[in-house]
């Protein structure tokens, strides 16, 4: 609801993440992740990530999933800013999406571990065919492929680092996980 309110508003600009105005603007980092290009893009965000979070409910509780998308929304602007600074602005959710499916498949894809192969196919197959289409996409140098449907600059980086963010996430919580587990046993 916050992404299609944010875009029902006339400040979209000003909340877009932007390289040269992130230092005076902090708030940047984390807003340019809840507005987007257009209303097409706002809705097609706002479906995945109602899909992508009642996938992933059984791994990942409301509170890891919020989790998950701040830190990743983080992790992407700070990535942007540091390995890619000719990026000069983004807006949208699917960076941070890519680093909720990551965490979330992770997660299952570690606890399905112990299961026979017809249990653990398709989380592994999510997993690892996700990460194929994150590597494919990358454009191998810092532009951004413009995409017909949207109107606007595609930011594969941002998956890429959504995607890395999300997986070590997941495995963070798997490890914590386990930990609880270890301490709760007599």
């Amino acid at each position: 609801m916050l992404m299609l309110l944010l875009q029902a508003t006339p400040y979209a600009a000003a909340l877009e993440y932007r390289n040269t105005a992130v230092s005076g603007e902090p708030w940047r980092w984390l807003s340019g992740h809840f507005v987007h290009v257009n209303w097409q893009h706002a809705l097609i965000n706002a479906v995945a990530l109602w899909v992508v979070a009642r996938l992933f409910t059984p791994d990942l509780t409301a509170r890891r999933q919020l989790v998950t998308l701040w830190c990743a929304a983080l992790a992407i602007s700070a990535g942007l800013a540091g390995f890619y600074p000719s990026i000069v602005w983004y807006r949208g959710l699917s960076g941070a999406l890519h680093g909720l499916f990551f965490a979330g498949a992770t997660v299952w894809l570690i606890n399905a571990r112990g299961l026979r192969m017809r249990g653990l196919w398709l989380p592994a197959a999510l997993w690892l065919g996700g990460w194929i289409k994150v590597v494919l996409e990358q454009p191998g140098d810092a532009t951004t492929p413009y995409a017909e449907w949207l109107g606007a600059g595609v930011v594969p980086q941002a998956h890429l680092i959504g995607a890395a963010c999300g997986t070590l996430l997941g495995l963070l919580f798997v490890t914590a996980d386990a930990r609880a587990t270890r301490q709760q046993q007599p």
